[in-house]
């Protein structure tokens, strides 16, 4: 029972991470005004998270000049695989050894 309850925990810890980058993500594709306290809190609590993707891929300006900033996808992409490997090994280690016969 005890790791259906922490494969959740790190499932809802993993989803808001979703949430907060694809908010970053919607914030820099709106061009939103900084001083604004929800797209400062925004960039306060994505920072760690984006900081190592910043860079890695161009910005591209879609056909309205909005910017694609690609490298949030790219650490959404990262995350997302990051959080199948943490689940598939919790799973594992929530299985009960098979005894060798």
């Amino acid at each position: 029972m005890i790791w259906v309850r922490l494969i959740q925990l790190v499932n809802f810890a993993f989803y808001c991470v979703y949430a907060l980058l694809f908010a970053r993500f919607v914030v820099e594709y709106v061009r939103a005004n900084e001083q604004i306290r929800f797209v400062q809190y925004v960039h306060r609590y994505t920072e760690p998270l984006y900081r190592p993707f910043r860079g890695l891929l161009p910005v591209l300006p879609d056909p309205g000049g909005h910017p694609l900033v690609l490298s949030i996808l790219a650490a959404m992409a990262a995350f997302f695989v990051v959080h199948i490997v943490v689940r598939g090994l919790l799973r594992a280690s929530s299985r009960p050894a098979l005894s060798e016969e």
